[in-house]
């Protein structure tokens, strides 16, 4: 393998130590050695000489492909698409390595494909999970909300009853009032049933590094970001930030905050759109702010912020801070938001952080 091509070319072990080919080797990518003056390969690493048995070392780098040698005079790295038999599509790309060598690095065209398509389906997974929280804290919700008007309404039909059989009623009448108890109690029951299932279906606790779910929230709204112009500025620790809880829950608060942020942004576009993801430590805890120079919360919008189906949004539910607020407190944590001066809001989730990520931060 490392056969020298002509007498005037220096040692291989000059060109390329053997602590760059055990790099290159480590690293797993198909790259080759070549020489300029003869344009032909020098050293293969042993995933070119999986992905490209033919073409070892002493091979013509012409019988790859007959642009390739008009390419190792660019002193800038140059790309070219091959297609090499049945082998599949190739990027070739001719990287500069010193006056008389370049290396040669093939990518498999169809694994970057496969690469997007799993990044694809881990989002659309991703999303789907968190529909599905959503609807079961939704359906909660609702059977907190209507659960008091049944029981109300059961209460006063039973005092009804309890009145009116002290009078003489019609067999109709006793009867009209006794199905009407009895659907009120049926949807008492239905309800029960949806808080039982809902409730069964308790938060995954794992250990999860907030540094890499924020990163992969603003991977999942990089589409959202571009169409609404907003500069996302990421302020984010080098060190993991762990806490013990469920990650698509908290997935699901962090992209539902940034989602308000961006909507806040496109209500009353400001000169310079930005949202700021700032996470730091603030002494046993992982601070999160989600900051935006949108149109900002009135009074009476950000008095009524958390109560569930009450909603400034001309289409909106008024669940999804409600929903947000219970996930966080399901993991022992607070969510609050403040208003900036001149405009635009904030809001802080805050989330007990493990032992070993308590070391404050600036």
């Amino acid at each position: 393998m490392h056969t020298l091509l002509a007498p005037d070319t220096p040692a291989l072990a000059e060109v390329l130590p053997p602590a760059c080919c055990r790099a290159l080797v480590a690293l797993g990518d198909a790259v080759a050695l070549v020489h300029r003056a003869s344009a032909t390969l020098r050293w293969t690493s042993p995933a070119w000489a999986a992905l490209q048995p033919s073409f070892g070392a002493g091979a013509a780098l012409a019988s790859i492909d007959p642009a390739l040698p008009a390419l190792l005079d660019d002193e800038a790295p140059a790309t070219r698409r091959l297609q090499l038999g049945d082998a599949g599509a190739w990027d070739a790309q001719l990287v500069p390595h010193d006056d008389q060598h370049r290396l040669l690095r093939l990518t498999d065209r169809r694994e970057q494909g496969r690469a997007l398509q799993r990044q694809l389906d881990d989002r659309e997974q991703l999303l789907f999970t968190s529909r599905v929280i959503s609807v079961g804290e939704m359906a909660t919700t609702l059977a907190h909300e209507l659960n008091q008007p049944i029981g109300a309404a059961a209460n006063l039909l039973r005092g009804l009853r309890a009145r009116l059989s002290k009078r003489t009623l019609h067999e109709e009448e006793a009867e009209a009032l006794g199905r009407a108890i009895e659907q009120v109690m049926f949807a008492s029951r239905v309800i029960g049933r949806i808080r039982e299932f809902t409730h069964s279906h308790q938060p995954r606790h794992v250990k999860v590094d907030l540094v890499a779910l924020v990163r992969s929230c603003a991977s999942l709204l990089d589409w959202d970001l571009r169409r609404s112009g907003a500069t996302l500025d990421l302020q984010l620790p080098e060190a993991p930030l762990r806490v013990r809880g469920d990650e698509v829950m908290l997935q699901q608060v962090v992209v539902n905050l940034m989602r308000n942020a961006l909507d806040a942004l496109r209500c009353d576009p400001p000169a310079d759109p930005r949202l700021t993801l700032c996470l730091a430590v603030r002494g046993r805890e992982a601070e999160l702010q989600v900051r935006d120079n949108g149109c900002g919360l009135a009074d009476d919008a950000a008095a009524k912020l958390f109560v569930p189906f009450v909603s400034s949004k001309p289409n909106g539910m008024g669940i999804g801070l409600s929903i947000c607020r219970s996930f966080v407190e399901l993991h022992q944590g607070r969510l609050w938001f403040s208003r900036h001066a001149d405009r635009g809001t904030t809001f802080h989730l805050g989330l007990p952080l493990l032992a070993e990520s308590t070391k404050e931060s600036p």
